[in-house]
């Protein structure tokens, strides 16, 4: 499957994952999707990639280093290219897990991420 479509899998899980997250907290609910987007960001999900990577098996760092160096068409308002890129490879690698049904795995990254946010 190209890394697009991955990291557009990806995309979709993590912004749903991080919307139900925030649920979880003690906000009103018009400060729900500010909390969210301060996890579904170029920024957010480039950090979030740095604090795995070391955690990474073979196979998902060349994924990881495959998505990363995908010409894309599309570019981040907001980001610099390094992040989006990274960012983009962060979303490739989630969309690979759970099209591939290892939400265990998925599971360990993402507590591992959350593990040291503040929402």
């Amino acid at each position: 499957m190209p890394i697009t479509s991955l990291a557009f899998v990806g995309d979709a899980y993590f912004t749903l994952y991080a919307r139900l997250k925030v649920l979880n907290t003690e906000a009103k609910s018009g400060k729900f999707h500010t909390k969210a987007i301060r996890l579904v960001n170029a920024h957010a999900q480039s950090e979030f990639l740095d604090r795995i990577k070391p955690s990474l098996s073979e196979e998902e760092e060349d994924l990881i280093r495959r998505a990363r160096n995908t010409h894309t068409s599309s570019k981040s308002k907001n980001a610099g290219l390094a992040d989006y890129k990274k960012s983009t490879a962060f979303e490739a690698l989630l969309g690979f897990l759970f099209l591939t049904k290892n939400e265990k795995r998925i599971d360990e990254l993402l507590n591992l991420i959350m593990s040291e946010e503040k929402l």
